[in-house]
């Protein structure tokens, strides 16, 4: 990519990321090979003990220094996303076989996206007991939002960069840590990059994906829901998330919150909805999210994005900053 008026040049054509990473959400297609499994592989005395701690370092790591969470021209070098939080759900938790009641029966459970993975590699399918989902949030720096916060009817182009680039980083940080366990034998994959998954209408919920990384992470206790349905977490709204399921057996490391809206303000008694007065088309109000309005709105920012930007993308996040929740929990605790 150069830099300069020319740089990404009629995107809407030689932004081939951009444009493969929307076939691969919308379609589930262009994703890398999945990587195999490694079923000769003995595990040597010394190597990691890849427990709870092994996963949030790695994480964490990757985070701070992989060459990926990085801005573009013309912010080269700015950091995508600041540290990250790191949660573990237990495979056989029964709210996630109960998503596919209260979110849809399209939503996979972890024992059946891994008994895809196993059938792949010619070995059984693990029980669902024997299973764990790794959940990670990673906040948006202080810069992005304080630049999409100053916006009132579109993404900035941080922002855009981040919907991006950002997606493109942490699937390729997934990516890189799934290879690593299946080169060691351990059965591990991450539902968003395979051929199963596409985001698409579905009659109850409007527009879905059958794995979705925001009601993992509230599972894992990193977050509730905002009027917005963002995931409000102890780093705020203003997040990408992302999650993979792996064939070790990882203890929970948070607690799940028994009120699922528990740190919005609205939802708790005290009256705000600053989210709703962001929002340029009225898509949030006191009955909540409509997300077919939400779709729409959003759907004409690909158009903005290439036009302003030269990037091959859509996205909005205008509710999840200049808002009390963007970066911290608002409700005290009782």
């Amino acid at each position: 990519m150069g830099t300069g008026k020319g740089y990404r040049h009629l995107s809407f054509i030689t932004d081939t990321r951009g444009i493969k990473s929307a076939i691969g959400e919308m379609r589930g297609l262009g994703h890398p090979q999945q990587p195999v499994l490694n079923k000769d592989y003995k595990h040597a005395d010394g190597g990691p003990n890849m427990d709870e701690q092994w996963f949030t370092d790695t994480i964490a790591q990757k985070v701070a220094s992989h060459p990926m969470n990085s801005m573009e021209y013309p912010f080269d070098g700015e950091k995508i996303f600041d540290s990250p939080l790191v949660g573990f759900v237990k495979g056989d938790d029964p709210l996630l076989v109960d998503y596919r009641r209260i979110i849809g029966p399209h939503h996979f459970t972890p024992a059946a996206i891994m008994a895809w993975q196993a059938s792949r590699n010619g070995v059984p399918a693990p029980a669902a007991s024997d299973l764990s989902v790794v959940s990670f949030i990673l906040p948006i720096t202080g810069m992005t939002r304080e630049e999409n916060a100053a916006m009132s009817e579109w993404p900035s182009e941080r922002w855009a960069q981040t919907r991006l680039l950002g997606e493109i980083f942490s699937q390729a940080m997934v990516r890189e840590i799934v290879s690593y366990l299946m080169g060691r034998g351990v059965l591990a994959i991450a539902p968003d990059v395979t051929p199963l998954f596409r985001k698409q209408r579905y009659p109850a919920v409007g527009w879905a994906s059958p794995w979705s990384h925001r009601h993992i992470a509230y599972a894992a206790g990193l977050g509730t829901f905002g009027m917005h349905d963002f995931l409000i977490t102890e780093k705020g709204a203003a997040h990408r998330c992302g999650s993979f399921i792996v064939n070790l057996k990882l203890q929970p490391n948070r607690s799940r919150p028994a009120n699922i809206h528990g740190g919005c303000l609205q939802h708790n008694g005290t009256k705000c909805l600053k989210c709703a007065t962001k929002c340029p088309v009225g898509a949030i109000g006191e009955k909540g999210h409509d997300k077919e309005s939400c779709y729409h709105r959003v759907s004409k920012t690909l158009a903005y994005c290439n036009k302003n930007y030269h990037i091959f993308i859509y996205g909005c996040g205008l509710c999840s900053v200049g808002v009390p929740c963007e970066s911290a929990v608002p409700v005290k605790k009782q």
